[in-house]
């Protein structure tokens, strides 16, 4: 599987292991120490490979609620594509990329869709993966393809490293609950458990709860490596899912999405983006490392 790990880096101290497995990053060090957390996960990467450190959501992210929506007076249905019994993620961290440019500093990587019996989506995507200085930077584009005009979304799945003194900074102006199959609930204002704007741990129980009004900025901090990172997302990407397991997890994930978990099933679309035939979406978010003071 050698061929299917490709590096990139830089003479600051920056690396960064991609793979065309699922258009996954494997890992990302600043200067040997983790900043994003290579996880097992359903994706082709980590079947394949062992683990993923981020993985590209398109033509959507999370589930959809009945593996099935309506769209413009016409029905479309989804198969299942992990255990799970609802459609997850989309197709592209599941299938085999292309390498399409790649230098010591940036690759490009591409996969493309046709619509089938498993999905009526049909597109063309695109990611690079660019490092430069103390920044990682992820950019994501889906042009459809498809015969019709369909709702389309994108957005990133990073595992971040969960230590006991972890504080996340994130502003955001509601949040959804869980109910069954992992979907979103009833909206509600923000708790007071679940307010990031100044920083603050994250809690120790299950957490797996869709956010928007998201002002696209995040940071997280780790005292006991002494770096903190924080994410910039461009404003087609409103809305992010924050997962932690538990306390006992070593990691936790903060997703950027252009729309929200089971937005297809929402009559107002929940961020999604009507592309008709030729048309296309992009996302792009900034990773920075810092160093925390004294």
């Amino acid at each position: 599987m050698a061929g299917d790990v490709l590096l990139l880096e830089n003479d600051e101290g920056l690396t960064v292991e991609v793979s065309p497995l699922g258009g996954a990053i494997l890992s990302a060090r600043w200067r040997g120490i983790p900043v994003l957390a290579p996880t097992p996960a359903p994706g082709l990467a980590s079947q394949a490979l062992g683990a993923e450190a981020c993985f590209p959501l398109v033509p959507f992210g999370n589930r959809i609620e009945d593996n099935g929506f309506h769209f413009d007076g016409r029905g479309y249905m989804l198969t299942p594509n992990t255990a799970d019994p609802l459609v997850l993620h989309g197709d592209g961290w599941l299938e085999r990329w292309s390498l399409l440019h790649q230098d010591r500093h940036s690759l490009a990587l591409g996969y493309s869709q046709e619509a089938d019996a498993a999905t009526p989506f049909a597109y063309e995507t695109l990611q690079t993966i660019t490092i430069d200085g103390a920044n990682v930077i992820l950019s994501l584009t889906v042009t459809s393809r498809a015969a019709q005009t369909l709702p389309y979304g994108l957005g990133f799945h990073p595992y971040f490293p969960r230590t006991p003194g972890t504080r996340l900074f994130a502003r955001a102006e509601r949040y959804w609950t869980e109910r069954e199959n992992h979907l979103p609930g009833a909206v509600k204002p923000v708790p007071e458990e679940l307010d990031f704007t100044s920083g603050t741990p994250l809690p120790p129980g299950w957490l797996n709860n869709a956010f928007d009004g998201w002002d696209g900025k995040m940071r997280v901090e780790w005292p006991e490596s002494g770096l903190a990172l924080s994410l910039d997302a461009d404003e087609s990407l409103r809305f992010f899912v924050l997962y932690s397991p538990s306390a006992d997890a070593d990691f936790f994930c903060f997703e950027p999405m252009s729309h929200r978990p089971n937005a297809h099933r929402q009559p107002e679309g929940g961020g999604l983006v009507q592309l008709a035939p030729g048309e296309a979406l992009r996302g792009t978010v900034t990773l920075r490392v810092h160093e925390l003071g004294p």
